[in-house]
């Protein structure tokens, strides 16, 4: 049975690290974990791929972090789905996020909120500050009269 290898980071311990999820044609179950060298030697190309997709510059747009609910986990997921930003998210298919089950569909709901909210609150900090102006003269000097 033929078996694939597929490379992410995720955070282990406080400190990004290569993670490795291997995935066999035809079985349920998937074996991930850190990145071992034999994982290395047995899907060359795979790691060469994810290596030089390290060095692309990220997406403009925010993190996946930022969306309330968000877990590694499941960030991890919608990164090896080519979402990669919240924007992505609040455009991305319905049906594929269904596909990836419930909680992903609701992450996506919850971006498209976000992103509604994102102007309302460009607005708010673009408004010009206005200075109160007391009615009063400001000179607090008393006549010795």
């Amino acid at each position: 049975m033929p078996a694939k290898g597929i490379f992410f980071e995720r955070e282990l311990n406080g400190q990004m690290r290569d993670f490795c999820r291997i995935v066999v044609s035809g079985v349920k179950d998937v074996w991930e974990g850190p990145a071992r060298p034999e994982d290395l030697a047995r899907f060359p190309e795979a790691w060469a791929e994810f290596k030089a997709g390290k060095k692309k510059p990220k997406k403009k747009g925010g993190g996946l972090s930022d969306v309330p609910g968000m877990s590694e986990p499941r960030r991890i997921e919608l990164e090896l789905k080519g979402i990669e930003t919240i924007e992505e998210l609040a455009a991305a298919e319905e049906t594929l996020l269904r596909q990836m089950g419930e909680p992903y569909v609701q992450l996506g709901k919850i971006a498209q909120l976000h992103m509604e909210a994102k102007p309302k609150r460009a607005a708010k900090k673009a408004a010009p500050k206005v200075e109160e102006v007391a009615d009063e003269p400001a000179d607090d000097s008393t006549d010795g009269s």
